[in-house]
């Protein structure tokens, strides 16, 4: 009896020991689960970077043709106001042409009467010839003649020349759209009074525009003719308008080296004169560039680093950024590509840290 008793003692301490141990590797198994930092992780891909320098800018009309009086006069009507799409040849407006008109009637009537001289001056001019050809007219007499007909000749081809000048200006006094466009601004109102020179319409044309982008001192040396453009407008979000560098001018400023790239858009969807836009300028492709998203870059006084992902062990490594595109930045030094980083959650690791990817 003493022997069984024993022999239970000893089995209850060995049940009792093994629950024990047990009990212990559980605590730390769920220690070091709890301890894991719960990440995302990403590769680091190597691809070709473009690098675009983008700026702010404004459409200008291609071609801008400010219609201006050819003739002073006050405005009687205007068929044409801002807005308006209109057609080669349409009529604009119109000037007063009553003072045209008397000074036309004036023209030709001194053209008739110079025609009643000059018909006069050939008769006399004959006579007298006949005479002089008899010795019954003197030779002065015969060069009189001749004189005054080359006179009234003469303020013939000028009476003729004025009346083709008041003709131009009854002509002129219609103002017409010289191409098709767009009124861009109407400077004048029925009833005002125009001097010649002065400006009446603006017209632009909406399938020639440009775009003009200012890029400053730093970086005008990288900009080229021929680059590859991109144009944003906040009208049409989403969507882009594309072009190429078509003319570089210098800005205005005594030693800038400041650049205005220009460029044509033949294709300007909504785009307007005078619009503001955003464009970019394809300066430069870095190839098999190393590639992150932005948020697996974390700044440690160190520098700024990523994690890489070994087995459940977060490694911490110092990296170079360079450009960012797309929410994506360009790692100069520091990864080769290929390696596994952490994302999301990075900005909780440390050097060694234990990880456990979600996925």
């Amino acid at each position: 009896m003493r022997r069984l008793r024993l022999l239970t003692a000893m089995l209850f301490t060995a049940l009792l020991i093994g629950a024990c141990g047990q009990g212990s590797n559980d605590g730390h198994s769920g220690d070091a689960d709890a301890r894991a930092v719960l990440i995302t992780t990403t590769v680091a891909e190597a691809r070709d970077m473009p690098i675009w320098l983008e700026t702010p800018g404004q459409v200008h009309s291609r071609s801008a043709p400010t219609l201006a009086a050819e003739v002073a006069g006050r405005i009687t009507q205007v068929t044409a106001d801002t807005g308006d799409a209109i057609k080669q040849g349409q009529l604009l407006a119109e000037t007063d042409t009553s003072t045209l008109v008397l000074q036309k009637l004036a023209a030709q009537a001194a053209i008739e009467r110079l025609e009643v001289h000059i018909a006069n001056g050939k008769r006399r001019v004959e006579r007298i010839e006949k005479l002089s050809a008899r010795n019954l007219s003197s030779q002065t007499q015969l060069d009189d003649a001749r004189e005054q007909l080359d006179a009234f000749n003469a303020d013939y081809k000028a009476a003729v020349a004025q009346l083709a000048i008041v003709e131009d200006s009854l002509t002129k006094s219609r103002v017409v759209a010289p191409v098709a466009g767009v009124i861009q601004r109407r400077l004048i109102a029925t009833g005002d009074f125009v001097n010649r020179g002065q400006p009446l319409f603006e017209i632009t044309r909406p399938d020639e525009l440009q775009a003009w982008l200012p890029y400053p001192e730093s970086v005008a040396l990288r900009i080229r003719i021929g680059q590859p453009v991109k144009i944003y407008s906040p009208l049409t979000p989403g969507k882009h308008v594309e072009g190429v560098v078509t003319d570089l001018q210098p800005t205005v400023g005594d030693g800038s080296r400041a650049v205005m790239a220009i460029v044509d858009l033949d294709n300007p969807g909504k785009l307007r004169p005078g619009a503001t836009l955003a464009g970019k300028v394809l300066v430069e492709t870095h190839r098999q560039a190393v590639m992150i998203p932005n948020g697996s870059i974390v700044r440690r006084p160190a520098g700024e680093l990523v994690y890489v992902i070994n087995g459940n062990i977060a490694v911490a490594r110092i990296v170079q950024p360079g450009y960012q595109e797309d929410g994506m930045i360009e790692i100069v030094s520091g990864l080769a590509g290929g390696e596994t980083i952490a994302a999301d959650g990075a900005s909780f690791l440390s050097d060694g840290a234990t990880v456990k990817v979600s996925e």
